[in-house]
């Protein structure tokens, strides 16, 4: 059994292994950084008006969807790489779908996102407009 330095020692590798994959990520995916930008936004909007505790959980696990799923499809699309670099047909459908669920995915966060912003924007627009 591994004594708690090492469990620790590990701890601090794997975070760091982690944040090396998520700067890869904002490194070469422009729809990683594009997606964590419109994250950052969202948390500013969700600090800015009163929402419920399951209306901020609900838009937290969406972004976490969207980012975690933009990830895969970059892990997805470099071992396809590997596998096989030159064109293949079956290697074009298993990247297309795979940016068609990231797409799916955030279409979705986007009309939650509208759903659950939209009685605060229209309180907020309908006082300056008075």
């Amino acid at each position: 059994m591994k004594n708690i330095k090492e469990r620790i020692i590990y701890l601090v590798e794997s975070f760091d292994y982690a944040s090396k994959g998520i700067q890869y990520a904002w490194e070469t995916e422009q729809n990683f950084r594009t997606e964590i930008i419109i994250a950052l936004i969202v948390v500013i909007m969700m600090l800015i008006f009163p929402l419920r505790p399951i209306e901020q959980v609900l838009l937290g696990l969406m972004i976490i969807w969207v980012l975690t799923l933009e990830i895969i499809n970059t892990v997805i699309e470099r071992i396809s790489d590997i596998v096989k670099p030159k064109a293949h047909p079956y290697i074009k459908i298993t990247k297309d779908l795979m940016a068609g669920a990231v797409l799916i995915s955030a279409a979705g966060a986007a009309v939650i996102g509208i759903i659950i912003f939209y009685p605060y924007w229209a309180v907020f627009f309908n006082s300056i407009l008075k």
